[in-house]
């Protein structure tokens, strides 16, 4: 009879033991929730430049630049005063020169600005947390997590660079994550 008391007690053990797991494996909701941690203090954006001051359009070959700055200005990202406006003598094309200023709606997109430009946030990429984590351990206290970022255009969009490389409207990204025995996993740069 003391066999068949003991081994309730020691498969329950077990179920705990196993349930419990070892602190070093790593689960992927555990490095999902790492990866959007590390996002957050270290976002991922596309960008790109924009002139503003006085700026030169010619009525052709600047027709998408203009169309661009003009949507800008009816979001209320920047404001524009034509300045001149000048046909070209024995041309079907003319050259108008806008005072554009960047409106303080425009202060959350700009990453970095000189006199006459500035690099705005074209796109941000945000984790996708339904897509989940592909993780695979390299280590007892090192592992690799690739995620889903999934990529979110601003007003600005429209000054991306147009190229085969920005085709997606989503990136996989693998991040290292290591073991700290004080705080848990964390991403490593």
């Amino acid at each position: 009879m003391a066999i068949h008391i003991r081994l309730p007690i020691v498969l329950c053990l077990a179920a705990v033991l196993v349930a419990c797991g070892n602190d070093k494996s790593i689960s992927e909701r555990v490095a999902l929730g790492e990866v959007g941690f590390f996002l957050e203090s270290n976002p991922i954006y596309e960008t790109a430049d924009i002139e503003y001051g006085e700026v030169k359009f010619r009525q052709k070959s600047d027709a998408d630049l203009l169309a661009g700055y003009q949507g800008l200005e009816k979001g209320g990202y920047v404001s524009m005063e034509l300045l001149k406006e000048r046909k070209r003598f024995l041309s079907k094309d003319s050259t108008f020169v806008y005072l554009i200023k960047l409106t303080d709606k425009s202060i959350p997109y700009v990453l970095q600005k000189t006199d006459k430009s500035a690099k705005v946030k074209t796109a941000a990429y945000e984790l996708d947390e339904k897509g989940g984590a592909h993780i695979e351990q390299t280590g007892k206290n090192r592992a690799k997590a690739t995620v889903t970022l999934t990529k979110t255009e601003t007003d600005f969009a429209d000054f991306a660079k147009k190229g085969t490389d920005n085709n997606a409207s989503f990136i996989k990204k693998t991040y290292s994550l290591r073991f700290n025995k004080d705080t848990g996993w964390e991403v490593t740069k």
